[in-house]
């Protein structure tokens, strides 16, 4: 019984802490604004957000326009708690972008001309690759360009 209680205690434990951990927010098509270029976000394909540790969220339209948020270190990276990006194969759907497959590709024509689109799944990316062609990459990669 003495062990039920302690897994119980610990189970109940991490789901605390869990669900305080700041998480994305839907966005609102059609409402919610681009927080570098300002322009709504309007397209379910394609949006991203950054989740700052004491849980604030800014949306963006477009991959481009995080990555610009980011390099022009609007907020700390000491307070970034996450990244995340729409699943293209799956409109509305946050990802993890630190674990998305991204396709670049010029016909997938993407908000803000980056013409990128994220995956949850490389074999969604790579069956995406072989209608559009383009590469795939890791947004470590995409900020290096």
């Amino acid at each position: 019984m003495k062990l039920f209680c302690k897994a119980l205690s610990f189970l109940s434990f991490t789901l605390i802490i869990s669900a305080c951990k700041p998480q994305p927010r839907p966005i609102e098509y059609d409402i919610d604004e681009c927080s570098s270029c300002r322009m709504t976000i309007s397209d379910v394909r394609f949006g991203a957000e950054l989740v700052t540790q004491k849980g604030r969220v800014y949306k963006f339209d477009d991959i481009h326009c995080l990555k610009a948020f980011i390099q022009d270190e609007n907020v700390p990276a000491k307070n970034i708690s996450s990244l995340w990006t729409i699943d293209f194969s799956s409109p509305g759907d946050f990802i993890s972008l630190e674990t998305a497959y991204l396709l670049e590709n010029k016909d997938l024509k993407s908000p803000m001309g980056s013409d990128i689109a994220s995956f949850a799944v490389e074999d969604s990316a790579i069956s995406y690759q072989s209608k559009y062609s383009g590469k795939i990459l890791k947004w470590s990669e995409y900020l290096q360009e």
